[in-house]
């Protein structure tokens, strides 16, 4: 009787040990489903560019001063008047007749018939609209993606029209504000329609471009203490995900090639970030959802 009995009490301790394993097993199978979310590595494209900021300049502008003191006798032209070169803009009380040395727009014109001027007095402006230019700024860091002959997309932002442009000068004589110094990247856009000098525009120059790789959200990935990156990788129920190397390619921000480490159709895990009150939260919702 009494070994029927000490086989009993070893039965129900077992059954113990196992409901409790089971339980245990259930436990972390639950936590690890509520502290990762399951992330599909796709396929598709990615492509980066660099962003400057800037203003429209004029690319070729007279600026017409009174040689000397006197008076306009004629004025020949008006304000907004198209022009050419050699074309008579005003002529004095003396006989002195002021030409026009570039082909353009009159966009000042301060003077009229019987004005008296000054020597050195500015008496007209004439703007080669034709000829715009779009003069860029570029910090240190990014200043080897402007040589001239780049190609570059400027975005009018007044306008919001945007126009294609070659890089065509870098000015290496750099002006420092801050911590870093600037330069000032040229940039012709040519006869732009409704765009005028000043205007401030936004410039893509590109940075990188893959296509049809693998790609991975930004947020997968993560950073071991030397800033490698991997990503985690489940490899059975109930285990710890195991930590797998990648290599990362050109990057937009949200997402990022992946070269090498896990491919196209492969899932990984992301950290919830939850923390374990909100885990116990989240498992006992999921306990009574299930019942």
């Amino acid at each position: 009787m009494k070994k029927k009995r000490k086989w009993i009490k070893w039965a129900v301790l077992a059954v113990v040990v196992l409901a409790i394993a089971a339980w245990l097993w259930a436990v972390s199978k639950t936590t690890q489903e509520v502290a990762y979310t399951q992330v599909p590595v796709t396929t598709g494209s990615i492509t980066t560019y660099y962003n400057f900021d800037g203003l429209v300049r004029a690319g070729r502008v007279q600026t017409v001063n009174a040689a000397a003191a006197g008076t306009v006798r004629t004025v020949y032209v008006s304000e907004n008047q198209q022009v050419e070169k050699g074309e008579r803009l005003y002529r004095m009380e003396d006989g002195t007749t002021v030409e026009a040395d570039i082909a353009g727009e009159v966009t000042s014109l301060p003077i009229e018939a019987g004005d008296v001027v000054t020597a050195g007095q500015k008496t007209c402006e004439i703007i080669d609209m034709s000829r715009l230019k779009v003069e860029l700024n570029v910090d240190e860091y990014d200043v080897g993606a402007v040589t001239p002959g780049t190609s570059v997309q400027v975005t009018v932002l007044a306008k919001d029209a945007s126009f294609e442009g070659t890089v065509t000068a870098l000015d290496k004589n750099g002006t420092a504000s801050g911590d870093l110094s600037y330069y000032t990247a040229t940039v012709e856009i040519g006869d732009a329609e409704g765009v005028y000098p000043g205007m401030q525009v936004n410039a893509k120059v590109l940075r990188g471009h893959a296509e049809n790789v693998a790609t991975l959200k930004v947020d997968a990935i993560n950073f071991d203490e030397y800033n490698k990156p991997y990503v985690l990788v489940r490899t059975a129920e109930g285990q710890e995900p195991e930590k797998v190397p990648v290599t990362v390619g050109v990057s937009d921000g949200l997402y990022a090639e992946i070269v090498s480490g896990v491919s196209a159709g492969d899932t990984v895990l992301r950290r919830s970030g939850m923390s374990m009150a909100e885990l116990m939260e989240q498992m006992r919702e999921s306990n009574s959802g299930a019942r």
